[in-house]
């Protein structure tokens, strides 16, 4: 994103940020619908177990998806017993985008469209995946919401286990 410079006194932590897990607050358990093909979650009010899977493909028709009920993420487990963490592309989402793996037929990705600036659950230091490489977030609160984004140097990326998404 060309014309961006870093936001004055703008400086990333230098460790990775921890995971933010979804926790009922009554610490019960919790339903999770997962995709699969990246490992997206999201939760699921709890209903019964056949009317919870019908729920779950229903929010992702496109895509193969599980149940997974736990109090927190990495707890969760299918009826079968599977965990999350055993499943072959958990947190995958957070890696990289999959190509073709989204709950809706017409879309590429599992991402609705949503302009990047607008997106008000963006931090500062947040990671975005972009045309010409990661960039990090700054955001600058005031009158108007500002964001701008520095490029995040290449080894940088690498370190922290970042892919390149390229539908080329």
């Amino acid at each position: 994103m060309p014309g961006f410079e870093q936001a004055p006194g703008f400086e990333p932590e230098q460790r990775p940020r921890p995971r933010v897990y979804i926790t009922t607050r009554s610490g019960g358990r919790q339903n999770f619908c997962v995709r699969t093909c990246d490992g997206r979650f999201f939760p699921l009010p709890r209903v019964s177990e056949a009317a919870d899977i019908k729920a779950c493909e229903a929010a992702c028709p496109a895509a193969e998806v599980k149940l997974y009920s736990g109090s927190d993420i990495d707890s969760a487990r299918t009826e079968a017993g599977e965990t999350y963490k055993t499943l072959a592309n958990a947190f995958r989402f957070q890696r990289e985008m999959v190509p073709q793996c989204a709950c809706s037929a017409g879309a590429s990705t599992g991402l609705s469209p949503i302009a990047i600036e607008d997106d008000m659950t963006l931090r500062t230091g947040d990671i975005i995946a972009a045309d010409d490489g990661f960039k990090i977030a700054a955001i600058s609160s005031g009158q108007k919401r500002s964001v701008l984004f520095r490029p995040l140097p290449k080894a940088k990326a690498q370190a922290l286990g970042l892919a390149r998404f390229s539908s080329r």
